[in-house]
């Protein structure tokens, strides 16, 4: 009777060479995984600041409208020995003093924000008017009559919007600013 015998040059180096290969791929695999998870880390932060972002310009166009209605509702920087920072002290704290929620008339999704966008005007001074350009100094006012008239002055406010009240919940913060001047 024959038996079959493994030659005496073969050692199970297949076994190992399988490990291997098995090793690899699931290094590639969990690699692919790592940067999937990443990717979506990203996305979301981007789809967050994005929300913020619009947020923060809602502020400012609800802060234009209600400094152009009501030019007393402005943090006065032009009082004697009144410093105006860059920008206001408490923009990236809880403190709520000072800043205006922005109101109803403008549409904003505070669901997704987790808080209302806030505002805060600040009353730079008087500079000028609308003639600051020299267009009362055009060939037309040779032609035509009012241009003899004095340039007349202006407001200057900044206006600082932010996203909503920052928290401790890690979502993102976005601040802007404009300056608006409003013709006395």
């Amino acid at each position: 009777m024959k038996t079959n015998r493994l030659p005496r040059g073969q050692s199970g180096a297949a076994l190992l060479v399988a490990l291997i290969m098995l090793l690899i791929s699931t290094m590639v695999g969990l690699a692919s995984i790592r940067g999937t998870t990443m990717n979506e880390k990203m996305s979301s932060n981007m789809y967050d600041r994005s929300l913020s972002y619009q947020g923060a310009e809602a502020a400012l166009l609800a802060g234009e409208a209600a400094v152009l209605a009501d030019p007393t509702i402005a943090v006065d920087c032009t009082v004697v020995n009144a410093e105006c920072p860059p920008s206001p002290s408490t923009t990236f704290t809880s403190t709520t003093t000072d800043w205006i929620t922005v109101g109803s008339d403008f549409e904003v999704n505070d669901a997704l924000l987790g808080s209302k966008p806030q505002f805060y005007v600040e009353r730079m001074g008087v500079v000028g008017g609308t003639d600051e350009l020299g267009l009362g100094e055009s060939a037309n006012c040779s032609n035509y009559a009012g241009c003899d008239e004095a340039p007349p002055n202006a407001a200057s406010f900044r206006i600082t919007g932010r996203s909503g009240i920052p928290a401790t919940d890690g979502r993102s913060v976005v601040a802007l600013q404009i300056t608006v001047k409003q013709n006395l």
